[in-house]
């Protein structure tokens, strides 16, 4: 990105390249992809809105008002336009961008800024510190102060996002990271080595979904090492708009796996996937190409991995059940990975696999704006429920922890009988 010189009413610090922004060709394929087009029939909040927006700021006919801030805002990232553009536009991480001038242009008060610094660049790429400051959610819910509170209505008396948030906290557990052996040996004939990208929801909310993902891998016949060093792959700074420190972590992240002897480095968390595989553009200045192109390639989600090596069903137990799946978005749109989790799952005996309309529409997740926009993500979401409800499946798979989150407090508010597992988590119950 270049922040060299001024692009039009851009500050010179990571501001878009014009090329992102000239390349739209308004021919409108966009549009029936995007939520929050779908919400509003607002062209401002179209994918094509939005680069007409930032392109307008990049010639120097708008500045770069409250208005262009709140649809980088708006804008769920998702991704799906992308998919659609025939010209290749990626207005997604064009609103990335913007987000990160937006916090240059509308800086927060004091409090709220010293927080925002605090999260993203001392508690994220802090593992140790992350870890820690879980332990009082662990103990809020271990101790019953939860029932209590849920009980009392008491999170009724502020604002919707507290509640919706509180009641998303699945059931907590110790993070996995500290637990996990350095390298795991493969079970039988070893396959390869491979390493193994933790993201930071997964161990913290969904460690024993990583724990089934490090045991198939290893079923499966490859040796999986972890290297307790890693750091958050810098999504949710990207989202929040900090893309110096994302950098930072990009290259920390890089010299450590890159360091490994490994066949691969395999994640099960798509929104780490995603970020993690735009590391080759984030340090493109760096300029160490070659390094950075053979990391991308190394990156894989543990779908695509295993349905690129093979999985061996040899041995697997039949799991009869009734199964849809809903696409992340940062798995089918941002990486381009669609078919391989629908094979694995196919490959499971016992199970009866039926497609979900919409598979690929987002379910109004998309990190914070959940809870940022309470509203248009619970309409978001209410179409994915009805698409979910028309399969009669019992399982709604996934993959990513954030859709996870959110569909399963969906359900459970909805009354819906669906259970929420992760794809490794259908492949653990067939291992046995």
């Amino acid at each position: 990105m270049a922040d060299k010189e001024k692009l039009g009413n851009f500050t010179p610090e990571n501001a878009p390249e014009y090329e992102d922004v000239l390349q739209c060709m308004r021919c409108g394929f966009c549009l029936p992809t995007c939520p929050t087009f779908a919400l509003t029939g607002r062209e401002r909040s179209s994918p094509r809105g939005r680069v007409s927006l930032a392109r307008a700021v990049a010639e120097g006919k708008l500045e770069f008002t409250e208005a262009v801030k709140e649809e980088a805002f708006f804008c769920l990232d998702c991704r799906a336009c992308t998919t659609a553009c025939p010209s290749g536009v990626r207005a997604g991480e064009v609103m990335e961008i913007c987000r990160s001038q937006a916090h240059q242009f509308f800086p927060l008060k004091h409090v709220s800024k010293s927080f925002r610094e605090f999260v993203l660049q001392k508690m994220l790429p802090n593992p140790d510190l992350l870890e820690t400051s879980m332990l009082p959610a662990r103990l809020y819910q271990k101790l019953g102060i939860q029932w209590l509170v849920r009980h009392s209505q008491l999170l009724k008396l502020g604002p919707e996002w507290v509640d919706k948030a509180e009641r998303m906290i699945p059931e907590l557990h110790p993070p996995l990271r500290p637990q996990l052996a350095d390298v795991i040996p493969a079970e039988g004939e070893q396959r390869g080595r491979v390493a193994f990208f933790l993201g930071c929801i997964m161990t913290l909310m969904y460690p024993e979904v990583s724990r089934q993902t490090v045991r198939v891998l290893t079923h499966q016949g490859f040796e999986v090492v972890t290297p307790k060093e890693q750091k958050c792959c810098g999504a949710p700074h990207l989202t929040e708009g900090d893309r110096d420190t994302t950098k930072l972590i990009a290259q920390h992240n890089l010299d450590l796996f890159m360091a490994l002897d490994v066949d691969a480095i395999v994640t099960d968390c798509a929104g780490c996937g995603a970020a993690l595989k735009e590391y080759e553009e984030l340090l493109e200045e760096a300029g160490e190409h070659d390094k950075l192109a053979t990391f991308r390639a190394k990156i894989k989600d543990v779908s695509e991995f295993l349905a690129e090596q093979g999985l061996r069903t040899e041995g697997l137990k039949p799991v009869k059940k009734i199964v849809t799946y809903h696409e992340p978005c940062h798995l089918c749109h941002a990486q381009g990975i669609s078919k391989q989790p629908r094979e694995l799952i196919k490959a499971i005996p016992g199970i009866v696999y039926r497609e979900m309309e919409e598979a690929s529409w987002c379910c109004g997740s998309a990190a914070t704006f959940s809870l940022k926009y309470t509203t248009e993500s619970q309409q978001i979401l209410n179409r994915k429920l009805e698409n979910i409800r028309a399969t009669g499946a019992e399982l709604l798979v996934t993959a990513n922890p954030g859709c996870h989150l959110q569909l399963a407090w969906g359900l459970k508010q909805a009354g819906m009988i669906q259970e929420v597992v992760h794809i490794t988590e259908l492949l653990g119950i067939a291992t046995g």
